[in-house]
This record gives structure tokens, C-alpha cells and sequence, in this order.
């Protein structure tokens, strides 16, 4: 198989490989197809291993390789591939640590913080009990008495006005390439909305959308946010849309993962002010022992 670009009609072809594997974010179809607009995302199937690859920063890079199942032959051939792809000194990267064990023996793994995900439990988010969620209580709480907000979920009546939230976003909000990379993922999502497994919910304010936000199920216990966009101007929306998007969509899942933090030293704060569960280790391999 040639390389093909990634795109929405590739769904059913990666979810044979991903779908209710991985508790990390980056196998998921919809986090692959958030980042291949601006990174370029391709990938073959070889010897029923799924190969990706995309490029940041003019680099090449390629994910883990996923096997359609964990057989000695299949195995097998996924360490080969591996070989292969390091002998054209491309780094392969986002390695979650379900694979170490299988790994380390004849690779050398190299931890990439900026690269771990942060997971919550999922009650801790939608209720923010006890003295450590204090500030962030009162910051909703404080929201909710301020403003005369609705909440409401994203479906193909409100599509494009999320649409237009967005790009007006991105436009105040510009910077690095990275965020430019994910606001035309973004794009993406929004516009295939009714073909993906994402859900959504948004918050107005006399009417205008002033947040919203993106996530689905990953697992039976798991689930993600792949996105969260508020409008600083309404003190507190960021925290508010945190807060009833997880209780309205994921009070019965155990975990909530909401992703990394690209090494961002703000984004980091922000999310270990909410104390995570745990933090999900990725790895990147640099070479083969």
C-alpha cells in the first residue's frame, strides 16, 4: 500500500487499529485527523501494521506503528518496521507506556514530558469537591451569579455558529505554528461534526457563544477533550465550560483525559492546578540497542 493522506473517509480504517485501545489521546481518530491538516498526517498498512507519519516544524516524524493485534508474527514485523524507520533517522514519537515492556529490550526510549497526558477523575471535574478545588469553585460559582448563561449541546443546528466562534478565536488569539495547526484542525472537526464520534456542548451569553467544547468516549471508563475555547472577557468561562461540559456529558465515565501540554509552561500550570489522577508517560525512540 502507498502512503495516503489522512482524511475523514479514513475512519473506519483506523478505528480497526485504535478505536477502544489506548487510554492516551494521540491513536484516536479524531485527535489523528484534528492535527493532519496542519502536519501533513499520512499512513499505509503493511503486514497489517498501521503506519503513520506527518511533519512539524519541516521535520518528519512518524507515531508509534500500531499491529492489528499483539500475535509473535505480527510482532514480529512491527519491530522490523520500526528498524526500518530509524535506519532513515526518523524519530518515532508519542509512544504511550502500553508498549514499553514490549520495547525496551531492543530500543532506546527517551521520555518526553511535554508529550504526557493529563487524566482526571471524572467526579473531581464536574464537581470540584473539597478545599483543593476551592478557588475554582468560586470562580464558577461566581460566573453562574454574573452572568445570565445558557449551556447547550453542539448538533448540526448550532454547527456554524461554532464555526464562526472559532475563526473569530483564532483571529485575537494568534501564535505559534502549533496553534495555527490545531485552528485548522478545528475546522475540520466542526465541519465533519456528524460523520465523527465527538460531542460537544457550548455556553451562551444573551444569546452569543462565549465557549464550548469538544470531547468523546475513549474507552468504556476513559474519556477525552480534544477541545476547549472561551472567551476571556467573562471571568471564569474557561473554568465554566470545564466544569458543566464533563457533568452533562461524562458524569459516568471514571477518567477524564484532557491531553498535554505542548510543554507550554502555562497550559502545564493550568493543568496540574485541577491535580490530575495520574499523568499518562509517552516516550519517543531515538535509536535500537
Amino acid at each position: 500500500m502507498d502512503w495516503k493522506k489522512l482524511d475523514c473517509n479514513d475512519k473506519e480504517i483506523i478505528d480497526e487499529y485504535t478505536k477502544n485501545r489506548f487510554i492516551t489521546c494521540d491513536y484516536n481518530f479524531t485527535n489523528q485527523l484534528l492535527w493532519s491538516v496542519g502536519e501533513n498526517t499520512a499512513y499505509k498498512i503493511e503486514d497489517n501494521i498501521l503506519i503513520l507519519k506527518g511533519t512539524y516544524n519541516q521535520q518528519d516524524y512518524y507515531y508509534m506503528p500500531v499491529p492489528l493485534n499483539e500475535q509473535d508474527e505480527t510482532l514480529s514485523n512491527w519491530k522490523k518496521i520500526i528498524c526500518n524507520i530509524l535506519k532513515e533517522n526518523k524519530k518515532i514519537t508519542l509512544v504511550p507506556e502500553y508498549w514499553k515492556e514490549k520495547l525496551e529490550n531492543d530500543f532506546i526510549l527517551e521520555e518526553k514530558r511535554d508529550t504526557f497526558d493529563y487524566v482526571y477523575n471524572s467526579y473531581d471535574l464536574a464537581y470540584l469537591k473539597g478545599r483543593k478545588y476551592s478557588k475554582k469553585k468560586n470562580r464558577i460559582n461566581n460566573f453562574k451569579k454574573s452572568y445570565n448563561y445558557e449551556y447547550e449541546k453542539i448538533d448540526e443546528s448550532n454547527i456554524e455558529e461554532v464555526i464562526e466562534f472559532q475563526n473569530n478565536w483564532y483571529r485575537d488569539n494568534k501564535g505559534p505554528e502549533v496553534l495555527k495547526n490545531e485552528h485548522l484542525g478545528i475546522l475540520t472537526l466542526l465541519k465533519n461534526f456528524s460523520k465523527l464520534d465527538i460531542c460537544g456542548g457550548l455556553i451562551r451569553i444573551h444569546g452569543e457563544i462565549i465557549a464550548y467544547s469538544l470531547g468523546e468516549i475513549l474507552s468504556p471508563d476513559y474519556a477525552v477533550i480534544h477541545i476547549e475555547k472561551a472567551l476571556n472577557d467573562y471571568i471564569g468561562s474557561y473554568q465554566a465550560i470545564n466544569h458543566l461540559f464533563v457533568e452533562t456529558e461524562f458524569e459516568n465515565v471514571k477518567f477524564i483525559n484532557r491531553e498535554d501540554d505542548f510543554g507550554d509552561p502555562g497550559l502545564r500550570e493550568a493543568k496540574e492546578s485541577y491535580h490530575p489522577a495520574m499523568l499518562l508517560k509517552k516516550y519517543e525512540i531515538i535509536g535500537s540497542i
